[in-house]
């Protein structure tokens, strides 16, 4: 079931079709944020986030252009659908037709959206949507194709209150992107600054949208459009970051591995008191699973 539609530039949410989705879109803001500072080059995508909480679960298919003059622009859907979802693409994609239809550029949407007749003309356009792809997605069932992209690990990382424990950078070829030289230093500061940016969005999911936040996927324009996800996991309070790119369903199943493998140990069985000795050990369950990613 779709539950709003929402039209983003840069960091102004111009519509929300359901104001109580609004802290939803919010979290767009802040993904974004994690993106420019690791991807100054502007060939990342976001395409996907997926939530999942005690109100149950919900997922956010986006639809993410950079305009003529070098801003961000997204057309948001939020919904119960499932991943994968043909149908819910095709609604996406008629969603940014019409609404070009009416407003050519980022430019014009943007002025149009402080007029009055903006939210009337955007509101025709979603309850045609919903009306036309209610039933189809309803109906619809999937079967996840995989591919033959590459899989390789870019980051994980163990955190407890956005505080790292644990930061490893595997793709230490991001740091080119920065123009920053591959040495320890940067290396530890990349890190720390990629494990504060993916605690501040899971942090700002549960204190505004009142979720956690599960995965996010991004396409990579410079490498053929492959996928790199990021995603989350919860082990008694501490949160586990995994950043890979590669199939989508190879890298879920082996984030899961990890995921149960390290929630057995006892060390993650206790608060963290601030004495990062006792974690090192859990470097090991990462070994392993970057042997997996070399097979």
């Amino acid at each position: 079931m779709i539950t709003g539609f929402s039209i983003i530039l840069n960091e102004d949410i111009l519509y929300v079709s359901n104001s109580k989705k609004y802290n939803f879109f919010e979290i767009v803001l802040f993904v974004q944020k994690l993106i420019t500072s690791i991807n100054p080059k502007n060939s990342w995508r976001l395409s996907n986030i997926y939530f999942e909480g005690e109100p149950g679960k919900e997922r956010m298919i986006i639809h993410h252009e950079l305009t003529s003059d070098e801003n961000h622009l997204f057309f948001c859907i939020t919904g119960d659908f499932l991943s994968e979802s043909e149908e819910v693409n095709k609604m996406l994609l008629e969603y940014v037709e019409k609404v070009k239809a009416n407003y050519a550029s980022g430019e014009e949407i943007q002025k149009a959206a402080k007029k009055t007749e903006f939210k009337a003309v955007i509101k025709l356009i979603t309850g045609y949507l919903w009306d036309k792809y209610r039933d189809p997605i309803e109906d619809e069932s999937i079967v996840h194709k995989s591919n033959n992209n590459e899989n390789r690990i870019i980051y994980c990382g163990i955190s407890s209150q956005g505080l790292p424990i644990i930061s490893q950078l595997y793709d230490k070829s991001l740091l080119n992107n920065l123009s920053r030289d591959i040495n320890d230093e940067n290396i530890e500061l990349f890190s720390s600054n990629l494990s504060a940016k993916l605690a501040t969005i899971a942090m700002n999911t549960q204190i505004r949208a009142k979720t956690n936040i599960k995965e996010i996927h991004f396409s990579d324009l410079d490498d053929r459009g492959s996928k790199k996800l990021i995603f989350y996991g919860q082990i008694n309070g501490y949160s586990l970051d995994f950043f890979a790119t590669g199939d989508f369903n190879k890298i879920k199943e082996i984030f899961i591995e990890l995921e149960q493998k390290i929630s057995q140990d006892q060390v993650l069985h206790h608060e963290f008191s601030g004495d990062l000795k006792p974690f090192r050990s859990l470097k090991t369950y990462l070994d392993e699973i970057i042997q997996q990613f070399d097979q």
